[in-house]
């Protein structure tokens, strides 16, 4: 089941979103006063971005090579003949993950990108932001990482990338200087010696924490534990999966073991209601996803500020495009979900940057991955 936000602002014609609902019958491209849109089917399911040969299209006034011969992944654009980054081309797709069917993106050239104004404001009984802080750079970026936090007044955050030596102390100090309040942090293990290895996984929250422990037959980077809200006790869990790879592969394989993992966690659970969010990593197929969805979760699904599109990641030295790596699901009779967003402070305009405390960079030099943030109303 999923549910779509209640605030969608300047919406175009068709969302990036790997759904077809919004093409009309027949139709394999179309534009509108920003973009141009491309259709493509394949004989089967693959990744564009790993794809075992370059599939080359042109779009617009743009050649767009899928998994270009030179790199064997990623993609690379050309414009009137000249190499341009992807990025310049503002070429988004969906979905990024394994796919017979997908629809593509790019800016019209020299048409200037739309801004929004958008309301940050709660609306429900508590909000929560999902977010990978990119190697620790929540405390090591605190100026930019307050301005956000401000911005986005959580009740409770999910945490994914804190460095191998950020400590539950550490946070607590920041999150009450930044935010006021009393919270209460559990963290996950470090493990290993290397930097990717020691990174931890986070809940933090101005309501009390119970941590319950995850049964696990490898390493996970994730945590849980139980919070009572108004009388309804939710159960969260920030989790990170195995990243890279594509469809097959080892990366893949791990990442399917470790939604088993959470699937089980999620199974054993007595609280009234349960969040899970972090990074999924879903750059090979969906099925780590629909693992944990056939527990009886239903998808949040948020969009940028714009209205048109999912993607949570982008990096702008990468050769992969924006993706959503980045998801949130709920279940319990006792929360409804009353607004979702993912916020990227590129698309807001200057009136929504000013009455928030905002810059219109700060998403992007705090991480490579955007908050995705939920508001919901316990029932009784």
């Amino acid at each position: 089941m999923l549910i779509l936000p209640l605030l969608l602002l300047a919406l175009s014609p068709i969302q990036i979103d790997g759904s077809f609902d919004d093409w009309d019958e027949g139709v394999k491209t179309t534009e509108d006063s920003n973009y141009i849109y491309l259709k493509i089917s394949m004989p089967k399911k693959v990744c564009l971005q790993k794809l075992p040969r370059e599939k080359k299209v042109s779009i617009g006034p743009y050649v767009v090579h899928f998994s270009p011969k030179e790199m064997k992944r990623g993609v690379a654009c050309t414009l009137d003949g000249t190499s341009i980054s992807p990025y310049e081309a503002g070429l988004v797709f969906a979905p990024t993950t394994a796919s017979r069917m997908f629809e593509v993106r790019v800016n019209k050239p020299k048409t200037k990108q739309p801004r929004s104004s958008f309301s940050l404001e709660k609306k429900g009984t508590f909000r929560v932001v999902s977010w990978n802080v990119k190697l620790g750079n929540l405390l090591d970026n605190p100026r930019c990482s307050t301005r956000i936090l401000k911005a986005l007044q959580p009740d409770v955050l999910l945490l994914q990338e804190l460095d191998g030596d950020d400590t539950p102390e550490k946070l607590t100090q920041f999150l009450q200087g930044a935010l006021g309040n009393t919270w209460n942090v559990r963290m996950s293990a470090s493990n290993g010696t290397k930097r990717h290895q020691r990174l931890r996984s986070a809940i933090a929250s101005t309501f009390p924490l119970d941590e319950i422990e995850i049964k696990r037959k490898e390493t996970l980077k994730a945590i849980r534990a139980n919070a009572d809200i108004d009388g309804t006790v939710v159960q969260f869990l920030s989790l990170h999966l195995r990243c890279c790879g594509g469809p097959t592969g080892e990366e893949e394989k791990q990442r399917q073991r470790e939604a088993k993992i959470i699937s089980s966690a999620a199974k054993s659970s007595t609280s009234s209601a349960s969040i899970i969010a972090g990074d999924w990593n879903l750059v090979g197929t969906k099925k780590p996803l629909d693992i944990v969805i056939a527990k009886g979760f239903t998808v949040i699904q948020a969009l940028q500020p714009d209205g048109a599109l999912y993607a949570t990641w982008s990096d702008i030295t990468s050769s992969f495009t924006p993706g959503r790596l980045d998801w949130m699901l709920f279940k319990g009779k006792n929360i409804q979900s009353s607004k979702s967003f993912v916020l990227d402070s590129s698309d807001f305009d200057v009136e929504t940057l000013t009455k928030y405390g905002l810059r219109r960079g700060d998403t992007a030099e705090l991480s490579d991955h955007l908050p995705l943030v939920a508001d919901f109303h316990c029932t009784k």
